[in-house]
């Protein structure tokens, strides 16, 4: 045996023996068998189908022995995620998804609009043979769901009130379209990109911020609202407090004591909020120049643009939590 081969295995053979070593192989091997098993659990979960649930108007579902062919779909976040699955075809109406309110026939997705974002039209809805209606309760009125029911078509309520249940209402869309197992797929997929985003950026010093859904009046968002607790995931904690209003209206007097670190908001608001909150130089989010712009449109779907949106988020904020305060 050749000598440096020779001694390389004889120090080895010592190491092999030593107790110490031995008991982080043994954790090694049982942190790798570990993983192996979550990795079996998911791919198992992914190819089991979902055949009940009770949904967000806590109404509850079975797999329907015929599905659905014909959608109308009352949510732009909601379209994503019927794209998401390619299962676009079921989709024959929608919610009129343009910024601007118009007599849009057509939706920016290519789909017939058969309402608008506060109002349906029982007509086109009917015109259209719909056999299932899915809607984002909080964006529609009482009244205007109320008027939906009364046509007898089967109503599908989806509203997420954790990021977690994002990808949990994926998996009823994949069901009822027939894409079970692409759905649960995906979701998995979801959920993991979530748990790890959430690890990844749990340590640090955290912040105390603004989510400025409009400057005049001062709209904000409710500390359970999806999107505050997107930003609870990056280290940032919403000022606003807790609330029943989704969208509450905050008082300037409450912000200027509040003194958010950050101030997050649109880019069309960019500009005017510069202008307005200059006056305020005693707030750390305009001493330090800290008014962030954010892609507003994904962040505020709260749908797949949400859960993909967050890692950037993430990372925006990042600098201002290790930067010294």
């Amino acid at each position: 045996m050749d000598g440096d081969v020779g001694f390389a295995y004889l120090v080895a053979r010592r190491l092999i023996r030593s107790p110490r070593l031995r008991s982080v192989i043994a954790l090694f091997s049982l942190l790798v068998a570990s993983l192996e098993a979550q990795a079996q659990q998911s791919s198992a979960k992914a190819t089991l189908a979902l055949t009940s649930w009770t949904d967000d108007n806590q109404q509850s579902w079975q797999l329907p022995q015929k599905l659905p062919k014909r959608w109308v779909v009352l949510g732009p976040h909601l379209v994503d995620m019927l794209r998401d699955l390619e299962v676009q075809h079921v989709i024959v109406g929608v919610q009129d998804d343009h910024p601007s309110v118009g007599r849009w026939q057509k939706s920016q997705t290519g789909f017939p609009v058969v309402a608008q974002a506060s109002q349906i039209n029982e007509e086109q809805i009917r015109r259209v043979r719909p056999d299932l209606v899915v809607y984002w309760p909080s964006g529609l009125a009482g009244n205007q769901q109320a008027r939906l029911r009364q046509l007898g078509i089967p109503m599908l309520a989806i509203d997420p009130k954790t990021l977690e249940d994002i990808p949990t209402r994926l998996n009823w869309l994949g069901t009822l379209a027939g894409q079970s197992a692409r759905a649960a797929k995906q979701a998995n997929r979801l959920q993991k990109n979530l748990q790890e985003t959430r690890l990844r950026y749990a340590q640090g010093p955290r912040l105390r911020g603004l989510y400025q859904v409009w400057l005049q009046p001062l709209y904000s968002l409710a500390p359970q609202h999806v999107v505050s607790q997107a930003m609870a995931v990056c280290g940032v904690d919403s000022i606003v407090p807790k609330t029943s209003v989704p969208a509450p209206i905050l008082q300037l007097e409450f912000v200027l004591k509040a003194r958010p670190d950050v101030i997050l908001l649109s880019q069309d608001q960019l500009l005017p909020s510069q202008m307005f909150w200059q006056r305020f130089r005693h707030i750390p989010a305009v001493k330090k120049q800290r008014l962030v712009v954010v892609n507003d449109r994904e962040l505020t779907r709260p749908g797949l643009s949400l859960l993909r949106e967050l890692p950037t988020l993430c990372n925006q904020l990042l600098p201002f939590r290790t930067l010294p305060n």
